[in-house]
């Protein structure tokens, strides 16, 4: 009897031994999982507060991928073609990722197929849905500024999603942009002038990201650059510089800059890590423009200007005219 309930009670002792070692290790699995839960919400919560946007890190905060975003614009033309061509040699990504609203994430034209016949450059690609936005804080964005405005605000909350590289779809890459990926963001902000949206080079949590969407809460869409690029400047840049890389000059957003590429034969490019071309703004500011309305890759053959040496050269580079010859023969 007694060697019986001796049995039972250390039965009973070792069952409250086992469970009070479950319990023992439950809590503290349990306390590791919130000390990390907290250490990462107060990671998050102090990302890029004392970050040093001069000199930057020292490793690479910025993923290495290009968007593009393209709303109604179903048909790549020739200028599209040297861009991403240029982005992709000159800089090397590891990805574009190409925002569309087009049906089925389809494009078409001749330089589309082109870019699917460079195997490379189309292995990289990417093509993801996108509308774009019809309001912003319950303000309604009218219907034809909803490529433009739609698009300023489409760029801030891609790059807030993935963070990379986004650039206008003619912006010719001259130059490697990975030095600007050690910087929470960098973006052009020329002196005595507002920033430039044309090239934002940014990891998805820099401040000033939300802080330039915040800004649309003011909302007016009959200013063109006003919430774009006047107001983030004037009521968030002039009072916190520290919040972006500012780069002056080197992404070429200065119309003077893209004037060159037009009408100074000397004008030497090669300095500038990146350009904006204009091309939609030809017409008015180009005086040869009734000489040459468009470009193709004969055009450029004999183009005198800056332009034509910069596509005959990604022309050149991408195998463009083996393509076509290939293309022909099929």
């Amino acid at each position: 009897m007694r060697v019986a309930m001796l049995r039972n009670l250390l039965r009973i002792s070792a069952v409250v031994l086992f469970l009070g070692m479950i319990l023992f290790m439950a809590t503290a699995v349990l306390e590791d999982l919130s000390g990390n839960f907290q250490h990462q919400r107060l990671d998050f919560e102090s990302t890029f507060a004392s970050f040093n946007n001069e000199t930057g890190a020292d490793h690479f905060i910025v993923p290495n991928i290009i968007h593009l975003i393209r709303f109604s614009q179903p048909e790549f033309s020739f200028i599209d073609y040297i861009c991403i061509q240029a982005a992709f040699r000159n800089h090397r990504p590891d990805h574009f990722y190409i925002h569309t609203n087009e049906a089925g994430r389809k494009f078409r034209g001749k330089y589309w197929e082109l870019i699917e016949r460079d195997l490379e450059l189309r292995s990289r690609i990417r093509i993801l849905p996108l509308e774009p936005p019809s309001e912003i804080f319950g303000q309604e964005i009218p219907p034809d500024l909803r490529p433009f405005h739609g698009g300023d605000i489409a760029r801030i909350r891609t790059i807030m999603k993935y963070g990379g590289i986004y650039l206008d779809n003619d912006v010719y890459v001259i130059k490697n942009l990975d030095k600007y990926r050690k910087y929470e963001i960098a973006i052009n902000w020329d002196k005595d002038q507002f920033l430039g949206t044309q090239v934002i080079i940014a990891n998805r949590r820099a401040r000033f990201l939300a802080m330039w969407l915040d800004s649309y809460r003011e909302y007016h869409p009959e200013l063109w650059y006003y919430n774009a690029g006047e107001r983030p400047t004037t009521e968030i840049l002039y009072r916190y510089p520290e919040l972006v890389h500012r780069v002056k000059v080197q992404f070429g957003a200065d119309i003077s800059l893209s004037l060159n590429l037009y009408v100074e034969k000397k004008f030497d490019w090669r300095p500038l890590d990146t350009i904006h071309l204009m091309i939609n703004h030809r017409s008015y500011m180009d005086p040869y423009y009734n000489e040459t309305p468009s470009f193709d890759e004969n055009v450029i053959k004999t183009y005198p200007y800056p332009f034509g040496e910069m596509a005959r050269e990604m022309v050149a580079a991408s195998g463009m005219n083996n393509f076509i010859n290939a293309k022909k023969m099929t």
